[in-house]
């Protein structure tokens, strides 16, 4: 086990009540990733490893409140820290976690986000997008789907899930694609293979 998943691990144990959701979502995150890295976007394999870290430790801020737990997660990020990653790595993680919910990232009132260079604020953009749907895809809590893939269209983005047979509530999800949708200019569309 390296040291950056020691470090989430201990976060995990002491600031999170439900870790079967933070896993699924993970897990979730990791399926679009992956589906999007076939044939919409490209990226790396430490981003891939941001995702995880952020999609992982996204709830944590509930152990301060309900009330902008997003916002709350980020901080507790920012001061714990996470072993393996530089300064600039924990502040990707850190607002990934931030914008899985609530707001678009916007510099003009977000001091972390504004804070990060170009590059990786298309980063968080990217990854904080995936996340968002892959939080909104748990909302049932059922590990309901097996996988996915993603086929991009001239006007849509269309996500393909194989599921256990029940389909899950998409209610949740169609609430947080708008990230989504501005990040990768087109509408995303859920569809059931």
């Amino acid at each position: 086990m390296n040291k950056a998943q020691t470090t989430t691990d201990k976060m995990l144990e002491k600031y999170c009540s439900d870790k079967e959701h933070a896993a699924e979502v993970a897990k979730y995150a990791v399926m679009i990733f992956d589906a999007l890295n076939e044939s919409v976007c490209k990226f790396s394999d430490r981003e891939k490893e941001y995702l995880v870290q952020a999609a992982k430790l996204h709830d944590i801020g509930y152990f301060v409140g309900k009330k902008s737990h997003h916002k709350h997660s980020m901080k507790m990020i920012l001061d714990e820290g996470l072993e393996g990653y530089s300064k600039e790595e924990i502040a990707i993680i850190a607002n990934i976690a931030r914008y899985h919910r609530g707001s678009l990232p916007d510099e003009s009132r977000h001091e972390c986000y504004a804070a990060l260079s170009d590059e990786d604020k298309q980063t968080v953009s990217g990854l904080a997008a995936i996340l968002k749907i892959a939080d909104g895809l748990d909302k049932p809590h059922k590990n309901l789907i097996l996988r996915m893939r993603a086929v991009q269209t001239d006007k849509a983005i269309e996500l393909y899930m194989k599921t256990i047979g029940f389909k899950p509530n998409l209610k949740m999800a169609e609430k947080k694609k708008d990230l989504f949708e501005t990040v990768f200019k087109r509408p995303l569309l859920f569809l059931f293979e």
